[in-house]
């Protein structure tokens, strides 16, 4: 059997699948790295996957899930930070990103600390899309183990880099000739970009997939209000209508092609206080800490069965 994990793109929120990783590594006793042969993240995900795929010196796991979790709430706070001057000139990111990429740059090197993408505990799968061909892109360990250059096997850190660079949050990357952006205008669920590339590379092979939501946020528009709108009105609301509908139409997919009893997706409705992707205050930790426990206590039969098939 082959397993799979698979995590959404959704900014802070990414505290919710953490949490529920934690459960799983509380209850089977083993690191993440060591259940799942495959992980796949978009954005935030791709932030989650390469902690939990990254060796320490000793080639051991670097984080835990628990600890990923914690770290969510430093990094949060110090990566989705303006200053007034910026605020000032960008018009509240109407002109220019809404944040720099220094702090984010920073801590991604601190975390990693010049780890390659072929050191991976578990193969792991990032999603970027590369602006300079128009195509998407994958940082796969399995290419990085065979060809060593900088664009197949960049630092952990770059790829993470490169998938966590939101339009209108954070500047594109540059890498090799490439310019890059956030991998969730590609997939935000990667379940089915990874399940292809698995089922590729071991196609006699039983797939087993765990994939992870980060919330679903559910905004309804009549007819009647929407019949008029243009490019100004659909400018926010069309980044949740496009998330949501791809996401939802790779789980239909996915539950298609293997099965419920091959692959499990956790997702959950996000209520209107945790709607924004960059809100890491304190106020909005503290409810999306509330959030991952009630997600996990709702999803506790789901859990049990996914530690069983993976132990």
């Amino acid at each position: 059997m082959v397993s799979v994990l698979s995590i959404d793109g959704g900014g802070i929120r990414g505290i919710i699948p953490a949490a529920i990783l934690a459960e799983i590594e509380k209850r089977t006793g083993k690191p993440i790295c060591e259940l799942f042969d495959y992980i796949a993240g978009t954005s935030t995900g791709g932030i989650i996957a390469a902690m939990l795929a990254a060796p320490d010196e000793k080639g051991k796991p670097m984080f835990t899930a628990e600890q990923v979790k914690s770290m969510y709430i430093e990094l949060g706070s110090n990566v989705f930070h303006s200053s007034l001057v910026r605020k000032i000139l960008t018009l509240g990111g109407i002109l220019g990103t809404r944040y720099s990429s220094r702090r984010l740059e920073k801590y991604l090197c601190e975390y990693f600390k010049g780890i390659r993408l072929h050191s991976a505990l578990s193969k792991l799968i990032i999603t970027a899309y590369d602006t300079e061909s128009c195509s998407p892109w994958f940082f796969k360990t399995t290419k990085a183990l065979r060809y060593r250059g900088t664009i197949d096997d960049p630092e952990l850190a770059k790829a993470v880099r490169a998938t966590t660079a939101a339009p209108t949050f954070f500047p594109p990357l540059k890498l090799d000739g490439h310019c890059f952006i956030d991998g969730g205008v590609v997939a935000n669920n990667p379940a089915l970009c990874a399940y292809a590339e698995v089922k590729k590379l071991n196609p006699r092979d039983e797939i087993i997939v765990v994939s992870l939501g980060t919330g679903r946020l559910l905004q309804f528009h009549k007819y009647g209000e929407i019949k008029n709108w243009g490019m100004l009105n659909w400018a926010i609301p069309i980044f949740n209508v496009l998330s949501n509908s791809s996401s939802a139409t790779v789980d239909y997919q996915m539950k298609t092609l293997i099965g419920k009893d091959s692959y499990f997706r956790i997702e959950f409705i996000l209520d209107s206080k945790a709607e924004r992707m960059d809100d890491a205050s304190k106020k909005n930790i503290q409810h999306l800490e509330s959030v991952a426990r009630k997600v996990v206590a709702e999803n506790m039969q789901k859990i049990n069965r996914i530690c069983d098939l993976l132990c």
